[in-house]
């Protein structure tokens, strides 16, 4: 599965030791442009509909399994999304891919809540991948999580408000709530609202805003 996807050139970068490009991402589009992330990217659904409604804006989506990367990199290039390209990696050589500052916003969703408490230092939302998100965002970045696991949640806004963040906007039930009107959901967040399960929904910055953001939903 690796070499189909080292096959998909512009498209995808299957992180090495090799790998030059830190920094120079929004040049690496056909027409440079904020820079946003998703980390654990699945099929490739959500980063698909952000890219076809924000044609102004870049995305990047990152996942580690190569199967599934496969399927979200061959419908992006059926689509003919040019401001869509993908990474073969792990979230833990985020600053290796990224330099300071180049990410203007981050979306989890539904990530892995590795239930066990010694594993707690695997989620996503530990305070140790928070300091790692902090190196490579924008000082206005959004942080944006959804997930379908409340005790995931309740630790992720501990978390937040450990290392300093500023929580936004704070769900229990997204969809209930009406927090978009027409929200861009992911494969497993259909299935859940389908069948009625609250999603539970945090947004948040890593600084107070002081001046005017790009922002996108």
């Amino acid at each position: 599965m690796e070499e189909i996807l080292r096959g998909f050139v512009g498209t995808v970068v299957v992180f090495d030791e090799n790998f030059v490009g830190r920094g120079e991402w929004t040049n690496s589009f056909p027409v440079p442009g904020p820079l946003y992330g998703e980390l654990g990217t699945g099929k490739g659904q959500f980063l698909r509909e952000m890219a076809q409604k924000h044609p102004e804006a870049c995305f990047i989506g990152m996942e580690r399994e190569p199967g599934v990367l496969v399927q979200a990199v061959r419908k992006a290039r059926e689509m003919g999304l040019d401001n869509l390209k993908f990474i073969l990696g792990d979230v833990q050589f985020l600053t290796q891919l990224f330099g300071p500052a180049e990410i203007d916003g981050l979306y989890i969703h539904f990530c892995d809540p590795w239930p066990k408490n010694r594993h707690d230092k695997r989620r996503l939302t530990h305070e140790d991948f928070l300091a790692l998100y902090r190196q490579v965002m924008a000082p206005t970045g959004v942080l944006r999580l959804k997930t379908d696991n409340r005790d995931l949640f309740d630790y992720s806004l501990v978390s937040f408000e450990a290392i300093g963040m500023e929580l936004q906007a704070v769900s229990y039930d997204f969809h209930a709530d009406n927090l978009e009107p027409q929200p861009i959901m992911t494969e497993y967040e259909e299935k859940f609202s389908a069948a009625g399960l609250p999603v539970h929904f945090c947004e948040a910055r890593f600084c107070k805003v002081t001046e005017e953001a790009t922002e996108i939903g």
